[in-house]
């Protein structure tokens, strides 16, 4: 198998992922927003997420922009270098954000 089908079936089975445990965690909060006085998932915490990715984004390609990393004219390489760092930030995020999820309550 080539690394490009490799990278392809991970990033479409990772996404399947996050999507489905997006959902989970929504309605795990729709059903425990009696019992709980903390979400798990809130549009407050999901639309943080999205405007610090948003900006890391666009850090990045300011950065590409205005330093010229890569020369004047970037390869095909040079853009999935860039791609692979544009996507640590909310990958990283996430992983951090899943990791404390699994940590136990304090108060139980």
């Amino acid at each position: 198998m080539d690394w490009e089908v490799i990278n392809g079936i991970t990033g479409i089975v990772s996404a399947i992922c996050a999507v489905v445990s997006l959902v989970y965690l929504g309605f795990e909060y729709r059903r425990s927003a009696t019992v709980e006085t903390h979400p798990i998932l809130s549009m407050h915490r999901f639309m943080s997420l999205v405007l610090a990715s948003s900006g890391w984004a666009l850090l990045c390609l300011s950065g590409l922009w205005i330093f010229e990393p890569f020369g004047c004219c970037p390869m095909d390489e040079d853009y999935l270098k860039l791609y692979g760092v544009v996507i640590a930030f909310p990958a990283g995020a996430l992983f951090l954000a899943g990791i404390k999820l699994m940590q136990p309550d304090d108060a139980t």
